[in-house]
């Protein structure tokens, strides 16, 4: 193709053309990916040569954008299963020291040198046994409220009380001798180690669910259960409050069965398979066959704690559910961690009332045997409810007068299983009743006139049902006798006896001292004090050749689920009076529940000991200091006109509760051995306190001055004072509502 000389060229046509031969295209330079800059802001098709047409025509640089960086290839990251190791124990370590830190800044200064090992706090996680050290632990609360009506609060009562009578300055300077015994006592009542709330539980490894823990092995499961149905002691001490035996069967099918499983399940089958083989272990004959169950038991043991340790914070809400926080509630009192089995038993409850068990509104449309199951778990619920709440002080979380369903009709068939529910839900409701009307922070503040009325009636209440037995009752008492036989069924009566005593302490010490019956109010919880140490002293004689477990439970039930006054109450009682009698009764119950104490099931046993061998051991001291105080003043000479005088106007022991030390020259034989006379002269002239100390601080003379006294009256008076002054303020330490 030629071109014509004579056409007028545009600036584009001197741009090199494009030919479409085979000899042009290898000339042709290779046209660019993108537009030129200017063609590109401008919007102008480029042709992307370079330079492209319209930069030349227009005449202007073409530029083109540089080429953009290539990408540098990544380097392949090798992670092997030691470096994940590696990583994992780096972020353990990393953890441990922020807590340590954390609890360092947490902790108050001390002049002792701290402790910088790591302290786990509480957190939802899974927990270790002892031998998988390093895991997160769940730890009991340190610090705890507790009410006027739990034991710690009577300890802390009989601390004070201790403290205050020593401090008044009585003869020989009792109170710089007693200093060291004060602040083991105050150390005893304040201490409180934090432990192991799931001791027992197993350390989840990674990827491994609750679902894959080991269970004992289903021909054992099954032989208990078989037992559980035919032998009438398993049937008797087993679940039957709790659970009938084809609810437990069904639980127990779908946790061994393949597929998923709840945590109700779970809870359920452990809790009750590990109480079972605990059970059948006790009448079991075999030591091979008891060894066994054994193991089978503390496999379920260590299930349950590992479920508990790793429970949701919300679980549905279900019958199941509530039957499966009260088993916690029971193991968790079974271990005296009260703490644990308080918030169990109150999602129980607050779960039971929210679901309607308490109504019968709510239940009506269900069906008999539904109606029933949710009564039986309500009316246990109530009954544990009640006197754990009791034990700690607090208001319990079901009122009584929101309950619409009726109170348990027993059949004859379920006599064996619900003969006890009637005369224990009505005292469930008395110890609803005595945290109310006598140990409430609002009561307090009410006239003592009618806090002492309210302490009557429940007292009396409380009488009319320890003495009642209903033709239901009668027939469970019997049934019951013939089901475990004539020993343990003594024993069953007394230790409702002993909780029965226990109960009524804390309602005659609800009444204030100011009262008129003051006095006869007094010595009837006293009296009830020592009835129920010398019950106890009967129940441990009996148990003392018979299973642990059962002295386990004993120990639990009567002791530790209940607050134990009568301790406390005697222990004071000695304080004031320096009773022997009440010093040995002290001693045997030390004596007994050391004997207990050794076995590996009795934690709360030691708890409780602690307390109790500290108070004793404070007793004896007090009684000895008392004692060789007597003998002191025995050696002085006393008989002067002036003493005789003051010693004729002390008032009778019936003015005042305390039974105050007898001058010497009227002490009994009993002072020689550290006991003070109760026979004391009558007043000849007024009981009058002002008139008394007027006259002990003038000399004996009504118009007789301190000055005109010479030294030996001035000796003698001196320390007949400090004996009134210990004694007044003994009556006003008791005028405090201590007792």
């Amino acid at each position: 193709m030629e071109i014509d000389a004579g056409c007028d060229l545009s600036p584009q046509d001197d741009t090199p053309q494009t030919h479409h031969g085979q000899d042009h295209d290898k000339e042709t330079p290779p046209l660019a990916k993108t537009s030129c800059d200017r063609c590109r802001s401008r919007k102008v098709r480029c042709d992307r040569h370079h330079p492209c047409s319209y930069c030349t025509r227009t005449g202007v640089a073409c530029n083109y954008p540089t080429r953009p960086k290539p990408r540098e290839r990544r380097q392949r990251v090798f992670i092997s299963e030691a470096y994940e190791r590696k990583i994992d124990f780096m972020a353990k370590k990393l953890e441990e020291v922020s807590r340590a830190l954390g609890n360092i800044e947490d902790r108050p200064r001390s002049s002792a040198p701290s402790d910088l090992s790591p302290k786990p706090t509480p957190e939802n996680q899974a927990t270790s046994s002892p031998a998988g050290g390093g895991s997160n632990r769940i730890l009991t609360p340190k610090s705890e409220h507790h009410g006027e009506s739990s034991l710690s609060a009577h300890a802390s009562h009989a601390n004070k009380l201790l403290r205050d009578t020593v401090r008044t300055k009585p003869p020989l300077d009792v109170a710089g001798r007693m200093a060291s015994v004060l602040d083991t006592l105050n150390r005893s009542v304040k201490h409180r180690e934090a432990e192991d709330m799931y001791p027992h539980a197993r350390t989840l490894e990674s990827g491994c669910r609750l679902r894959d823990m080991p269970m004992p092995p289903v021909e054992s499961a099954l032989a208990c259960l078989r037992m559980a149905q035919e032998h009438p002691r398993v049937k008797m001490f087993w679940l039957y409050e709790l659970c009938s035996m084809p609810n437990f069967t069904e639980h127990f099918l779908k946790l061994y069965s393949p597929g998923d499983a709840i945590h109700a399940d779970m809870i359920v089958v452990n809790a009750g398979l590990y109480w079972l083989f605990r059970e059948c272990k006790n009448v079991t004959p075999d030591s091979t066959g008891k060894s066994n169950l054994e193991s089978h038991a503390r496999i379920c043991r260590d299930n349950l704690e590992t479920v508990l340790s790793n429970l949701p914070f919300h679980m549905p809400m279900t019958i199941v559910t509530v039957f499966a926080l009260s088993l916690a509630a029971l193991y968790c009192f079974e271990l005296c961690k009260l703490s644990s089995a308080w918030s169990f038993m109150v999602a129980a409850s607050q779960m039971s009332q929210t679901m309607g068990f308490h109504s019968a509104a709510a239940m009506s449309r269900d069906d008999s045997a539904m109606r029933k199951q949710k009564m039986n778990l309500f009316w246990t619920i109530y009954i544990y409810e009640k006197g754990l709440a009791l034990r700690l002080g607090r208001p319990s979380t079901i009122r009584d007068s929101e309950i619409t369903i009726p109170h348990m009709e027993i059949d004859r068939s379920d006599t064996v299983n619900w003969g006890w529910m009637p005369k224990w839900i009505e005292l469930a409701r008395l110890q609803g009743m005595t945290y109310d009307q006598i140990y409430s922070p609002s009561v307090w503040s009410q006239p003592q006139a009618i806090r002492a009325s309210r302490a009557r009636r429940l007292a009396s209440d409380l009488e009319a049902l320890t003495t009642r037995v209903t033709p239901e009752e009668r027939r469970y008492m019997d049934m019951l006798r013939q089901s475990v036989g004539d020993e343990l069924h003594e024993v069953l009566v007394r230790t409702d006896r002993v909780v029965q005593l226990s109960l009524l302490c804390l309602i005659y010490k609800g009444v204030p001292a100011e009262t008129g019956d003051a006095t006869a109010s007094r010595e009837e919880y006293i009296s009830t004090a020592r009835e129920a140490l010398d019950e106890h002293q009967t129940c441990m004689s009996i148990i003392a050749n018979m299973e642990d477990d059962f002295l386990e439970t004993y120990i639990n039930w009567a002791l530790l689920q209940f607050p134990f006054v009568p301790f406390i109450i005697l222990f004071c009682h000695i304080i004031e009076t320096c009773n022997e009698d009440d010093l040995n009764r002290l001693r045997g119950l030390i004596e007994n529940l050391e004997s207990a104490a050794v076995e590996p099931f009795s934690t709360g046993v030691k708890k409780e000991l602690r307390l109790f061998k500290v108070l004793y051991d404070v007793a004896c001291s007090y009684v000895n200091l008392k004692a060789g105080t007597v003998e002191m003043e025995q050696a002085v000479d006393l008989e002067t006109d002036d003493w005789g005088h003051v010693s004729a106007l002390m008032p009778s022991p019936s003015c005042i509760w305390t039974l105050a030390p007898a001058p010497a020259a009227d002490l009994a034989p009993d002072a020689q051995r550290g006991t003070f006379s109760t026979e004391l002269p009558q007043p000849a002239i007024s009981q009058d306190p002002s008139i008394i100390h007027q006259q002990v601080f003038s000399g004996g003379s009504p118009g007789g001055q301190f000055g005109d006294l010479n030294l030996e009256v001035d000796q003698q008076g001196l320390q007949l004072g400090n004996w009134l002054y210990m004694n007044d303020q003994m009556m006003r330490v008791l005028e405090d509502t201590y007792f």
